[in-house]
């Protein structure tokens, strides 16, 4: 295929095309919290929904190919060749820390468990042993759905009117197998005051990015892996319904 002529853009497409990209403001955080660590911590359905929305800033993964070199098929050319895919091996959150602090709760309580430390006052001894948890107890896929601020929106035209149901495009990230791997010191100061966060290292052996659609329509959103994020605040109240 040859290179692409040069053409004559109008305005009105210019900025259809290059105004319309993703924003870094815009995901969601689905941290699911394994059972046996859910027991330890008695926390309830609505703590766990507020963690989720705390997480102030994550990071795409990403990914590398391992390759080979081959010297010898054609002369003078060195080729290289995929023989394995690499993962990043960790996925870095950073939330906000609620007043209750049940983000930090969280997030010690989870490595409390791995670490096996079921009872605060005894490992308050220097002599203090411990087991470490089995890993099919802690470990727990985690997901991140990355979308844009008309993802509640349904389009709308002049001449057509508004229409029943818009798919807007979405990708949902899973980490398989995932579990709090380090937990970054937080320092505190009697400096000027700024909202407390914490960040976290979480460890996973591979992720899976699949493209996905979700139907907006009047009635709301539908189609999704977290039915709940933000269709009761959202739904309906667009001002673009038909």
């Amino acid at each position: 295929m040859a290179g692409v002529k040069p053409e004559k853009l109008t305005v009105s497409t210019i900025k259809s095309r290059l105004l319309n990209v993703a924003q870094t403001s815009l995901y969601r955080l689905t941290l699911p919290v394994p059972t046996a660590v859910r027991n330890s911590l008695g926390f309830s359905a609505i703590d766990y929904d507020n963690i989720n929305l705390m997480c102030s800033e994550a990071t795409l993964p990403g990914s590398s190919i391992n390759t080979h070199e081959v010297t010898n098929d054609y002369h003078g050319v060195t080729e290289k060749m995929g023989y394995r895919r690499m993962y990043d091996e960790t996925i870095g959150l950073t939330f906000y820390v609620d007043r209750n602090y049940k983000v930090i709760e969280l997030l010690e309580g989870w490595m409390d468990y791995i670490t096996g430390i079921n009872n605060k006052d005894k490992f308050k001894s220097p002599y203090k042993n411990y087991r470490m948890s089995y890993p099919t107890t802690y470990k727990q896929d985690i997901y991140l759905t990355k979308f844009e601020k008309d993802q509640f929106s349904r389009d709308y035209s002049d001449s057509r009117g508004g229409s029943r149901t818009t798919s807007r495009s979405i990708l949902d990230y899973t980490f398989i197998n995932a579990f709090p791997l380090s937990l970054t010191a937080i320092p505190v100061s009697y400096e000027d005051s700024q909202v407390l966060k914490c960040s976290v290292s979480f460890n996973f052996i591979r992720y899976i990015m699949e493209p996905n659609t979700s139907l907006v329509t009047s009635d709301g959103i539908v189609n999704r892996r977290d039915p709940t994020m933000g269709m009761n605040d959202l739904a309906g109240t667009t001002s673009t319904t038909g």
